[in-house]
Formats: C-alpha cells, sequence, structure tokens
C-alpha cells in the first residue's frame, strides 16, 4: 500500500478552483438604450486526468450577476495522441452553457468540437472545427467554426498565429455588436485573425491577444479588440489570476460582446503544484517506495523506436540513463535515496523537457527539468 501511495502523489489529477470578480459592460439590444453594466462573481472548477495514452479535461464555471442571477457552463475534452506517432493529438469534446439560472431561463448552449495537433519540441499547428446550437428567448439558432493556426516558443517567450471562419443564424449577437445587416441574408460569416504573444517568468506568466474580425456575409461590421491577461504565482498552490480587455461576440457560444476586468484567485488542490504549459513530449514519471528506503524513479516516454530519446537528472550529473524498449514506450528507471531532485527528457537532442506530471523548474538556457520528491 505504501508503494501504491508514493506512485499516484506523483500522477494524481489536477484540480483547480478558480473564484474572483468581474466588472463586465454590455452592448443593449436597442441603440437608444444604455449599456448594460453589471458586477459579478465567479468560480470555477478545473480538473485534469492524465494517462500514458490520453489526456480528460473537464472545467465548470458559475457566475452570478444582478441582471440574471446566475449563469453556468462546462467543458469535457479528450487529447489524445496517435500511437504512430509522437508528434500527433487529437483534441475532441464537447461544451454547454445555461444563459440564466432562473426558473424563466433565457436558454442555453451546446456545442461539439474536434482539433487536430502537429506538436513538435519548439513548434506546432493545429485544425480544428465546431458546430452549436443556441436557444434565446424561445429562437433557436445554428453555428460553425473552423480555425487554423500555429504556434512557437523561445527561451521565455511563445507566440500563436490563427484563422477562423465562423457562421450563424444568432442574429441579436450580430445587432448588438453595432452591425449593418442584409435584409436577404438568412444567416452571416465572419473572418477572425487572431495573434497571441505571452512571456512566461518561472511560473508566472503575461499575455497579450489581439483579433481583427470582419463580416463576409451578411451584415456590415469590421472592428478588433485587444486584451491582457497576467498571471502571478504566489506559492506553490496559490495564484492570482488578472485580466481586462474586450471580448468580441461568439456564436459559437452564444456569448455577447463584452468590454471585461477580472480579477481571481487561484487554489491547486491536491500534492501536485500549477503546470505553466503543456508539455511536448509524451512522457510521466512515477516513484515506488522501496522497502530499506529510498525509492525507484520511472520515466516512459511515449515515442517512435526510431525517435532519439534520452532520460537524465541532477543524480546522473545529466548523463543519459538506460533506456529499455516496452511497447510504443521507452522507459529508464533508477533507484535514488531520499532526497529532491531534477529530472528531464529530450527528444532529438533538444531541449530537455520536464515530464507532464511534474513540477517545472525552468534552467538558464531555454530548457526545463521537473522536481522529484523520494519520501
Amino acid at each position: 500500500m505504501a508503494a501504491a501511495q508514493v506512485a499516484a502523489a506523483q500522477a494524481l489529477p489536477e484540480l483547480r478552483l478558480d473564484a474572483g470578480y468581474a466588472r463586465v459592460r454590455q452592448r443593449a439590444l436597442d441603440p437608444a438604450e444604455p449599456d448594460l453594466a453589471t458586477d459579478a462573481a465567479l468560480i470555477a472548477l478545473f480538473w485534469r486526468r492524465p494517462t500514458e495514452r490520453w489526456e480528460f479535461l473537464t472545467s465548470a464555471n458559475l457566475t452570478y450577476t444582478r441582471d440574471s442571477l446566475a449563469a453556468a457552463q462546462g467543458v469535457a475534452a479528450f487529447a489524445v495522441p496517435w500511437i504512430g506517432s509522437e508528434h500527433l493529438r487529437t483534441d475532441i469534446g464537447a461544451a454547454g452553457a445555461t444563459f440564466s439560472l432562473r426558473s424563466a431561463g433565457r436558454g442555453g448552449n451546446g456545442n461539439l468540437f474536434a482539433r487536430q495537433h502537429y506538436v513538435r519540441d519548439q513548434w506546432g499547428t493545429w485544425l480544428g472545427a465546431a458546430a452549436a446550437i443556441s436557444s434565446r428567448d424561445g429562437t433557436r439558432s445554428r453555428a460553425f467554426a473552423g480555425d487554423v493556426g500555429a504556434w512557437t516558443r523561445w527561451r521565455f517567450l511563445y507566440g500563436s498565429a490563427s484563422y477562423s471562419r465562423s457562421g450563424s443564424t444568432d442574429w441579436p449577437l450580430l445587432i448588438t455588436s453595432g452591425a449593418t445587416v442584409s435584409p436577404y441574408a438568412i444567416g452571416y460569416e465572419l473572418d477572425d485573425a487572431q495573434l497571441v504573444l505571452e512571456a512566461r517568468n518561472g511560473p508566472h506568466q503575461l499575455g497579450v491577444s489581439w483579433v481583427t474580425r470582419r463580416v463576409v456575409a451578411g451584415g456590415d461590421l469590421s472592428e478588433s479588440a485587444l486584451s491582457a491577461s497576467a498571471t502571478l504565482q504566489m506559492t506553490d498552490r496559490v495564484a492570482v489570476l488578472l485580466g481586462a480587455g474586450k471580448q468580441l461576440f461568439d456564436p459559437l457560444r452564444g456569448l455577447p460582446e463584452a468590454d471585461l476586468a477580472t480579477a481571481a484567485l487561484r487554489i491547486s488542490l491536491g500534492p501536485r503544484t500549477l503546470p505553466v504549459m503543456q508539455r511536448s513530449a509524451l512522457s510521466q514519471a512515477t516513484v515506488m517506495r522501496l522497502a530499506g528506503g529510498g525509492g525507484r524513479l520511472e520515466v516512459r516516454v511515449f515515442a517512435s523506436d526510431t525517435v532519439p530519446v534520452e532520460v537524465a537528472g541532477d543524480f546522473s550529473d545529466w548523463k543519459p540513463l538506460r533506456l529499455e524498449r516496452e511497447g510504443s514506450f521507452w522507459v529508464a528507471r533508477a533507484e535514488l535515496p531520499r532526497g529532491k531532485y531534477h529530472v528531464g527528457v529530450r527528444l532529438r537532442q533538444g531541449s530537455w523537457r520536464a515530464p507532464r506530471n511534474l513540477a517545472r523548474v525552468r534552467d538558464d538556457y531555454g530548457g526545463e527539468s521537473g522536481l522529484v520528491v523520494i519520501p
């Protein structure tokens, strides 16, 4: 039982709780009416369950406001790596929301999405598609979306660029944005281009997002939005989240255009610290306690048998450990005394990366290592 408990302690699901405050200002449906401004209380839960073959993520949040009492939404997704290639991963999932929890509800939204990723050590691309149905005040509308994008990272900088085409029959969202509607259209379509730049210093993160939009069918509109966010890690378990900017209306989720300012406190529950960035190498570390003291560290790397893989740590003076081939995995093992250690994985002589289920520590050369504790 002791060995099983220690192994599970470094591979347990991640559970996060966010709670905070938001100030929201929305444009009224009737241009003659003043904009709607309200305070909101936010609470959200995020749960992630990683395994060697796939990863399950789900989140739910509740927003309390004065005008609609409360609104809730939830998301569930699977991230599945391809067995034949360590560079391919498919995300599939579903999301749902209610626009109000009053007895006389204002409707809700449901959508399905899928995204295909191609991931390298320092860059990646994706291609995605989604479809949704919304119901608002008894009127049903449909929406679709497709997007393509790419990301890259260099030392402490991360950047991405994407393009998306979406369409909907949810006219109230388009009208409240100030668009001119074509009298003959039965739906409208949008083109969005987005740039994201993030700077990460250890667990701290600062991000800026810029989106430009143009209605290409069914209306006349051209606008852009700028937003910024920051995550300040106060301790291994507690982080402060800040955000401000403009949110363009989202036909896929049925969300109106709004100006937002948020402040939240994030608490990580369980034995694991908060992750900062998704790991590119599909690797995982476990520790089994030994009867005579210390523990056995095992690192499993999902990679083709033709891919050069290295596993090392400060306990080996960063000399690669011996690897064994087990099915679709490269496996490294080391028996260690009690203490704290750093371990890293790299593919094709790239940068060292932390196993995906460990707390991450950055070095001064653009790499990172995972923190292992032998109790």
